[in-house]
């Protein structure tokens, strides 16, 4: 675990290391992302502990004016602890794709960078599904439902 944690509400929050290493290297080597101008903002990254609820398995937040002025992040990406601690490393990387490809970058007249969050649309998770399978996603959702041992009705109430 890194350094940096507090417990807020009976829930961990961890500067999450890992992730952010994840992160930058797939915001150098994939192709959609080199495209997002993910160099521009600042984004933070956590890990939650046990989790950020049951059925989130990850997260990406754009601060508002408080939590930019005081973490000077543009956006947090929010991982469930637990959920991370067991998956392996190439879904910790579709996860971890799968978040930063939530970030909205564009300009205004002047040029300044504004910032957005994007909803999930079809391109994308095209994108992920030509690229990783479905698998991925099933495999997930069995690891989460097994940590939590979710019945078959919460099980699809998984998202990410």
């Amino acid at each position: 675990m890194s350094q940096k944690q507090m417990n807020i509400s009976g829930k961990d929050f961890v500067v999450a290391d890992d992730v952010k290493m994840i992160a930058d290297d797939l915001i150098k080597t994939d192709s959609v992302l080199q495209t997002y101008n993910l160099d521009v903002p600042k984004i933070g990254y956590l890990l939650v502990y046990p989790n950020i609820t049951k059925h989130v398995a990850g997260r990406c937040i754009k601060s508002g004016r408080e939590l930019k002025f005081f973490s000077e992040c543009d956006y947090v990406i929010e991982m469930s602890g637990e959920t991370w601690d067991v998956l392996d490393e190439d879904t910790k990387r579709i996860l971890t794709l799968h978040e930063l490809m939530h970030i909205h970058v564009f300009y205004d007249k002047k040029g300044t960078p504004k910032f957005k969050l994007r909803d999930h649309d079809v391109k994308d998770f095209g994108y992920l599904i030509k690229k990783f399978g479905i698998e991925w996603f099933e495999n997930l959702k069995t690891i989460i439902s097994s940590t939590y041992d979710m019945k078959p009705e919460d099980e699809i109430k998984i998202k990410i």
